[in-house]
């Protein structure tokens, strides 16, 4: 299977074949919709092209372009969980008991915020269609109608609404379930902030006993399942800092 990566700055998303067009994981920022395209022309890809876009949860730099998508490709199915149902529509991340994984990160994160004032956590507001896929529990994808040999396992933990994608190969796209960007700053393969680290953990403990293999992030190069066994509760609450929107 070929796994088609689509960077855009500070957002990796995925193309994955499936029948005679892709499935389409996260969408990255608003703001880069013309990156977005530009992207999709360099592999002759069209938005068109895009049976499917599963959306491993709500923040702005995942969901960005989820209406220009659709307005594009109302054929395409945006597959997404429950929880991820009212932050879509509310148009903003959801920050509720939200921390940085250090003091380190957090001031980082304050210094880029004082300088770009304009970035405020928001997105579009998404209305789920009638045709869109909406789950609740582990999905295997063959009972979605999506003939990749994978499942949709719940990942909550930086947000409510966070799934990744397990393939049968060993391959996980998990979203900001698992991340390799700032590891300078002690970050050990968490994402920058989060709500929950024990459940973020937890998540890392199911994918290890799944036998992933090889673990696709939003932010950063992938690597293998052993990083995530290496760094395992690494993080401590206690160092962790309130995130301010």
């Amino acid at each position: 299977m070929k796994i088609v990566k689509l960077r855009l700055n500070e957002t990796v998303c995925y193309l994955i074949p499936v029948e005679n067009k892709y499935l389409l994981i996260d969408t990255g920022y608003e703001k880069h919709k013309h990156l977005f395209r530009k992207r999709l022309r360099d592999l002759n890809i069209s938005v068109n092209d895009l049976a499917y876009v599963l959306l491993t949860h709500h923040h702005d730099d995942h969901c960005g372009l989820l209406n220009e998508i659709k307005a594009h490709n109302p054929a395409c199915k945006i597959i997404m969980h429950a929880k991820a149902i009212p932050h879509l529509q509310k148009g903003k991340d959801d920050l509720t008991n939200c921390k940085y994984i250090n003091a380190g990160v957090g001031m980082m994160m304050k210094t880029v915020k004082r300088f770009n004032k304009k970035w405020d956590f928001a997105f579009p507001p998404y209305e789920v269609r009638s045709n869109d896929i909406v789950i609740e529990r582990e999905t295997a994808l063959k009972t979605i109608g999506i003939k990749i040999p994978g499942k949709i396992i719940y990942t909550p933990g930086h947000t409510d609404d966070s799934i990744a994608l397990l393939l049968d190969n060993g391959i996980c796209f998990t979203g900001d379930a698992a991340s390799n960007m700032l590891r300078f700053m002690g970050t050990r393969y968490c994402v920058i902030f989060m709500a929950d680290l024990n459940q973020y953990y937890k998540n890392w403990e199911r994918l290890i006993a799944e036998k992933a293999k090889m673990i696709y992030p939003a932010h950063g190069k992938p690597f293998k399942i052993e990083k995530l066994k290496n760094n395992l509760y690494k993080n401590k609450e206690e160092r962790m800092i309130r995130v301010e929107d």
